[in-house]
């Protein structure tokens, strides 16, 4: 039986309006089913001839809690609930999940499949809050080597990426993805780079572990110059990743050379989310977040939120869903996290470790204000 104190602080987190740190756009597109069922695993559509992604904790999850949503009973079968999408329409879809996800604020990733999801505008209008951008580094950096080519390319990478930079809140890097974090730290030298640009091939991507570090070194020199952060992913992932080379804790050295004005914030981290609490206990400047395991891990997340929250302090710890084309992911990742963190805070309150009032804070300060904080949102 729930206490008044308890029920006051679901209450309070049920109403919380969230700040979306880190996600992408909706599909622009119709989906079809297939396209559906491909969303919900981070193996890509290639899975769908060995598993229905459907029978998974996130399967599970969204036809239990989005189902309602779309005018359904939960644990309704995916063929209703596909078909009752199909009628309703991509567009529908979206403003239903999105509302039901009460978020005031997107900061949208716009370097990955932009031309199959809408933009920050697009998300803008599709829903009742404001959106801001990330840039991805190496993102800028393709993009500048198609254009210019090697011979150009460090003066032209450096200034275009302050000129992105300039109207977004924030940077971000995959190099976890591309080489790992447990890369050397010592900035490449200039003979070195021009190296590694003669065998860049035109169109293809940046996995040069030389070009790597410069392409993070120059977009740690504009994070600071701007005084934005730089978000690196780590954890959990899809199959381009090697994951024991994404454990936050193989980015130390990094971190000891890295200014300390420069803040960093850690995505996803799963399994390695009590590695990254740590980092965030000791360095000023790391921040972390458990966001796309609320959606992928919905049926663990309380376990993992509470041992992220065993010694990462409250101030450093967003909010975040990872969502990517299904608007689903949306409104998945903000019903989990407000249950694993109502129920967390609930038990603190229990054994006499939190008051009320001290839990509404403690839920506002991961919910939104230190994402506040961190991207300037001018609050």
């Amino acid at each position: 039986m729930r206490t008044s104190c308890q029920s006051e602080t679901a209450s309070a987190i049920a109403d919380l309006e969230l700040v979306d740190h880190h996600c992408h756009g909706v599909s622009s597109a119709p989906l079809s089913n297939e396209d559906f069922a491909s969303l919900l695993t981070e193996g890509g559509r290639e899975m769908l001839s060995a598993i229905d992604p459907i029978a998974s904790p996130l399967g599970m999850a969204v036809r239990s809690l989005c189902a309602p949503l779309l005018d359904l009973d939960p644990h309704t079968p995916i063929t209703e609930y596909l078909r009752r999408r199909s009628s309703l329409g991509e567009p529908a879809v979206a403003r239903r999940m999105l509302a039901g996800a009460g978020l005031s604020d997107l900061i949208i990733d716009t370097g990955h499949l932009s031309d199959q999801v809408l933009s920050p505008d697009g998300m803008k209008k599709a829903g009742d809050f404001e959106t801001h951008e990330i840039v991805r580094v190496e993102a800028v950096a393709e993009e500048v080597f198609a254009s210019v080519g090697g011979e150009g390319f460090v003066d032209e990478f450096a200034r275009r990426l302050v000129s992105r930079a300039r109207g977004a809140v924030g940077l971000k890097s995959i190099i976890a993805y591309r080489a790992g974090l447990d890369i050397d730290p010592d900035r490449p030298s200039v003979e070195a780079v021009s190296g590694a640009l003669a065998g860049w091939t035109p169109g293809s991507r940046l996995e040069d572990v030389v070009l790597l570090r410069h392409c993070l070194w120059v977009g740690l020199g504009v994070a600071e110059d701007l005084g934005i952060p730089l978000q690196l992913h780590s954890g959990f992932g899809d199959r381009d990743l090697e994951l024991w080379r994404a454990d936050p804790t193989r980015f130390t050295p990094w971190l000891r050379r890295i200014p300390r004005s420069v803040n960093i914030c850690f995505l996803h981290c799963w399994p390695y989310h009590r590695q990254a609490a740590y980092l965030a206990a000791v360095y000023p400047n790391v921040y972390i977040d458990t966001g796309e395991v609320n959606t992928h891990a919905a049926l663990g997340y309380d376990r993992i939120l509470a041992e992220t929250l065993e010694v990462a302090p409250f101030e450093k710890v967003l909010y975040s869903s990872d969502a990517f084309g299904l608007p689903e992911l949306y409104y998945v990742g903000s019903m989990r996290f407000r249950s694993a963190l109502g129920s967390l805070l609930e038990d603190w309150q229990r054994r006499g470790f939190c008051s009320l009032s001290y839990a509404v804070e403690i839920a506002t300060a991961i919910g939104r204000t230190n994402a506040e904080k961190l991207y300037r949102l001018g609050r």
